[in-house]
């Protein structure tokens, strides 16, 4: 096998140049006309054939010189809706949106992955589906591309997909971080609605307040996590958002708060959802009220696939090094490549794009964060290595 590495480092130009037109002209959700046709042309023009799914998802599959299994890999493109104060010469141009989660560097990596895994076409055992997916970012978009059949024609027999990180975790640039079987969090965004009973707010006991209301629920709910679930379980609950009335002199008839729920396993989870619902509509028909306990996003968490997970840390050690490989903790943040983890055996990379020690000092989903953009050659080179590796490894299975 060829140096892919190298040949990862030759294209650094290349990926910079695709890393910022798309970090320059973000878009948001699942609607990314423009995003969608920048990266459809870059792939045709390597020699793919491109496939639209669920609007503005994209798939391309390519055919190996010999038969074996296929392995997904996927990089997200939507954007956020944050105003961007990076200062890069290359920073947003559409007001109110700008890549602060760096999707724009996982979808350069992976425009270089396919470049590379064109050119070893003749060394594929099997094929390979590239999927460039919208709406990571609470849109669904993972649950769209699976529900579109991004999973079949052909069968995906594993998956990969990589995340950059900065500052969090402190490691060299460029270092590819696994963590062994849970690797992030489950996200439940729930909002309960408490219905009360408007009066004057000289005449309270007229009325039922949803203020009170809220705050009793708001201080019911924290029993959860600090007494109910069991203490070798990580869970993070979080209420975001309050909101109820318009003047300080009226007793509204009702409000709502907002919040999610994160965890690593699904009887923490279960426990936890279920107590959520039991707890506000018990605490709220206590103080005269009712309450409703809505969930307008349920994602499930990340977790890598042992067996496969191991494997491919393997060969991303043969391209890397052992020195810019690292093993990371869990995180509390979520990932919706989680679907397509809970469907086929896989992994989620994270990969190092700026430390503490370097001068990357702000974590992404702030407006000022900044990546290296030499670490897209590693990502780069480990989806195209890892690739070749295990459909080499795999292609005799039945």
């Amino acid at each position: 096998m060829s140096d892919l590495h190298q040949e990862a480092l030759n294209l650094r130009e290349e990926l910079v140049r695709w890393r910022r037109w798309l970090h320059t002209h973000p878009e948001l959700g699942m609607d990314l006309p423009g995003t969608a046709a920048y990266v459809r042309t870059q792939l045709e023009e390597m020699g793919y054939t491109v496939q639209s799914l669920c609007g503005t998802g994209l798939a391309a599959l390519l055919e190996g010189s010999k038969p074996g299994k296929t392995l997904l890999l996927r990089a997200d493109m939507d954007a956020l809706p944050i105003q961007e104060e990076s200062g890069e010469p290359f920073s947003s141009q559409n007001p109110g949106v700008c890549h602060a989660c760096g999707h724009d560097t996982h979808t350069a990596m992976l425009l270089g992955a396919a470049k590379l895994l064109m050119a070893h076409r003749e060394e594929v055992c099997g094929r390979v589906k590239l999927v460039f997916q919208p709406g990571e970012e609470g849109a669904g978009g993972a649950q769209a591309m699976v529900k579109a059949g991004v999973l079949e024609s052909p069968h995906v027999d594993a998956a990969m997909a990589l995340h950059q990180v900065v500052t969090r975790h402190n490691v060299p640039s460029g270092t590819l971080c696994y963590t062994p079987g849970g690797t992030m969090a489950s996200c439940d965004v729930f909002r309960i609605t408490v219905r009360g009973k408007g009066c004057h707010g000289a005449a309270p006991e007229l009325g039922v307040n949803p203020i009170h209301l809220l705050c009793s629920i708001y201080q019911a709910i924290q029993t959860i996590e600090f007494c109910e679930k069991k203490r070798q379980r990580p869970m993070a609950l979080s209420v975001g958002q309050i909101q109820a009335g318009a003047a300080g002199n009226v007793i509204p008839g009702d409000g709502f708060l907002c919040g999610s729920l994160r965890c690593f396993d699904t009887e923490t989870r279960t426990l936890a959802k279920r107590r959520l619902r039991e707890i506000a509509e018990g605490v709220a028909a206590t103080l005269g009220g009712r309450a409703e306990v809505e969930f307008s996003l349920e994602m499930p968490p990340t977790v890598n696939d042992t067996a496969v997970g191991n494997e491919m840390f393997t060969y991303a050690k043969e391209v890397l090094g052992p020195e810019r490989t690292a093993y990371l903790d869990p995180v509390m943040g979520s990932e919706d490549f989680a679907e397509i983890l809970t469907r086929v055996p896989g992994v989620y990379f994270r990969l190092s794009m700026g430390s503490w020690e370097e001068g990357y000092r702000i974590n992404s989903h702030h407006p000022a964060v900044r990546f290296d953009e030499d670490a897209m050659p590693n990502g780069a080179a480990v989806f195209a290595h890892c690739t070749l590796r295990w459909l080499e490894r795999h292609a005799f299975e039945s």
